[in-house]
């Protein structure tokens, strides 16, 4: 059964005179209250034309009350709003007064406006009390649905006589549907009935239907008052190609826009899954490492090669980011060119204490002459806000040692930045696309652009976050990585496979390697319990003492024979003398690691980057039942 057609019903609106056009004459509220009404009677007939115009008669009897009424309004909705063409010849009467069309607002006046969606009429008349009788009538055009010869299809009337709005009770109503000579409604198949129907507020039981003889008049009769919010609807249908009806304009959009809906809702679907998956299978062949075969054990007790710290975090996790800086700062410490120190307002002091640049990579070069410039030394305070601007060519230059090593084929970095430049272009073409659909597809259909819209959107966010899983390696850096996995392993779970007794002077050895793999603070924390773990050299606390090199040397630690270099102090020994004991020492070198990385990628409190904070860690089914409008009476 196909959908219903809705009935463009008038409903007229009362508004009085005097609370409209005289603000001095203004009633009282108590008076105003005492202002109704009711229909005691609202019939509707309706006759249908061989055309498929529908001529409908409305006769409207009012019971007054209160202040008397002297303006109404009403609108009718047209085109997909209320399934017809159009409503034309409109007229109004009152008994023997027959009302001129006119914006002098004068009583015995009405004035029509049309818009897109509506057409509205606005009626004057003399103070109104009692009962009064309103005749309108009209032509709507385009008000058949038009079916096709399948068996159950067929042309209908489907009408709200009655909109569910109506402000006030309806005593008694009857809607009348006149049909041309020859047709006769449809009969259902299983008793041989008319196929006719009437509902009143949902509910078949409040309607009493009948036929003539022949078929051509159907009554239908309301059994019960009807309340606001319940509606009168009827319902008729007849063999299609009885009359030659064309099918209505906004029923063919309505075909069109389901048609578009069908190929629209496919295609977004199968870009809504086809699209995600095709980003997988992007990923799956073009951004995981190779397989290379490779048995590398669980772990491995030293660095597998001579790579420096920050280039190993930076090929393990495919991104050069600020502990891959700061591990270089500590290699750089632990190799003898940097020593730091703390004075007594808590401020880290860093020393230039080799100025030779001879065995350093490009990067490494370029991180000493961005921290220190042209001094030697350097307080924490003075690099704050200064910093962050170095970091991405320091990035790109840890990138570029991963291409000089053949480890990878294009920057990570740059991998990752083309699909956000292609998730962003997906996305303009979404918006676009929206705004396209939205003005090519008809109204009907218009729900396609959003959804296709928004399944290309969905694909471009999904590029934008499998891009960021893009970057692959080739096969010698996925073998190294692999390596460097299990070197990772070893000082993520050292007290598995070594004794921690004997393992001390593994602690500085392997700081800047624990420091770019993120462990620094777990690796610090584990030393922190160790007995005679000896202390960094490069690294002063307040409290304790002076450097104990400068210069391009440096002691080697241990206790040698006869030899003339001291042996370093230990974490315990060094800590022995300030407040704290060696969890301190510990605290305050795991403090100094977090505090430089702050400040070093810290940026003034306008900068977009924001301020730096913390530590770092790493075909047609019908119409339907329209209608609607302003309703109302005041």
């Amino acid at each position: 059964m196909q959908k219903s057609h809705s009935n463009l019903k008038i409903f007229i609106t009362f508004i009085a005179t005097l609370l409209l056009f005289s603000p001095l004459a203004m009633p009282s509220s108590a008076a105003a209250q005492t202002k109704s009404f009711y229909w005691e009677q609202f019939d509707v007939e309706m006759t249908l034309l061989e055309n498929g115009d529908i001529d409908v008669v409305e006769t409207q009897v009012l019971n007054f009350s209160g202040e008397p009424f002297t303006f109404g309004y009403g609108s009718i909705l047209t085109g997909s709003a209320g399934n017809n063409d159009n409503i034309t010849n409109i007229q109004l009467r009152e008994g023997d007064l027959n009302y001129v069309e006119s914006s002098s607002n004068a009583p015995g006046t009405f004035e029509l406006s049309r818009s897109s969606s509506e057409v509205r009429i606005d009626w004057y008349f003399e103070p109104a009390l009692g009962r009064r009788t309103y005749t309108f009538s009209y032509t709507v055009k385009g008000g058949v649905i038009v079916g096709t010869l399948d068996e159950g299809s067929g042309d209908q009337i489907f009408w709200k006589a009655i909109p569910s709005d109506h402000p006030g009770r309806i005593q008694d109503s009857t809607v009348t549907i006149h049909l041309p000579k020859g047709v006769e409604p449809q009969r259902y198949i299983d008793d041989g009935t008319y196929l006719i129907e009437g509902l009143a507020a949902s509910n078949a039981n409040l309607v009493e239907t009948s036929a003539s003889k022949d078929g051509r008049i159907i009554t239908y009769t309301l059994l019960e008052p009807l309340v606001p919010g319940q509606a009168f609807e009827v319902r008729v249908q007849f063999p299609h190609g009885l009359l030659d009806i064309p099918t209505p304009d906004w029923q063919a959009r309505q075909q069109n826009a389901d048609v578009y809906g069908l190929i629209g809702l496919v295609l977004s679907g199968l870009l809504f899954l086809g699209g995600p998956l095709a980003v997988l299978a992007l990923w799956y062949t073009r951004g995981r490492d190779p397989e290379t075969g490779l048995i590398v054990p669980e772990y491995l007790p030293e660095p597998p090669s001579n790579l420096r710290p920050a280039v190993v975090g930076t090929l393990v996790d495919e991104k050069a980011d600020m502990r891959d800086i700061i591990s270089t700062l500590v290699d750089l410490a632990q190799r003898g060119y940097i020593s730091i120190s703390e004075n007594k307002a808590k401020n880290h002091v860093f020393t230039l204490v080799n100025e030779s640049k001879a065995g350093l990579r490009p990067y490494e070069t370029q991180f000493l002459k961005d921290f220190f410039g042209r001094k030697t030394e350097r307080k924490l305070s003075e690099m704050r806000y200064k910093f962050a601007s170095k970091l991405p060519k320091l990035r790109n230059m840890l990138y570029d040692e991963l291409l000089s090593e053949g480890f990878v084929e294009r920057s990570p970095d740059k991998v990752r930045t083309t699909y956000v430049v292609v998730a962003a272009l997906i996305g303009v073409v979404a918006v676009v696309a929206f705004i396209a659909l939205i003005a090519i597809l008809p109204e009907e259909a218009s729900y396609v652009g959003c959804c296709g819209a928004a399944a290309l959107g969905i694909t471009g966010l999904f590029v934008g976050i499998v891009g960021r899983f893009m970057p692959a390696k080739t096969a010698k850096g996925a073998e190294e990585k692999a390596k460097w996995d299990a070197f990772r392993n070893y000082l993520k779970n050292i007290e598995e496979y070594q004794d921690m007794a004997q393992a001390g002077e593994l602690f500085e050895k392997y700081l800047p390697y624990a420091t770019a793999f993120g462990l620094d603070r777990t690796w610090i924390r584990k030393f922190a319990t160790v007995p005679h773990t000896p202390i960094p050299p490069w690294y002063h606390p307040y409290g304790y003492g002076r450097p104990i090199y400068h210069g391009s040397s440096r002691p080697t630690g241990g206790s040698g024979s006869g030899g003339s270099v001291p042996s370093l102090p230990s974490l315990d020994s060094a800590a022995s003398g300030m407040a704290g004991g060696l969890e301190s020492m510990s605290a305050g070198l795991t403090r100094m690691l977090n505090s430089t990385a702050s400040t070093m990628r810290s940026t003034p409190p306008s900068s977009s980057s924001g301020r730096s904070s913390g530590g770092f860690s790493g075909g047609f089914s019908g119409g339907s039942s329209g209608g609607g409008g302003s309703r109302g009476f005041g």
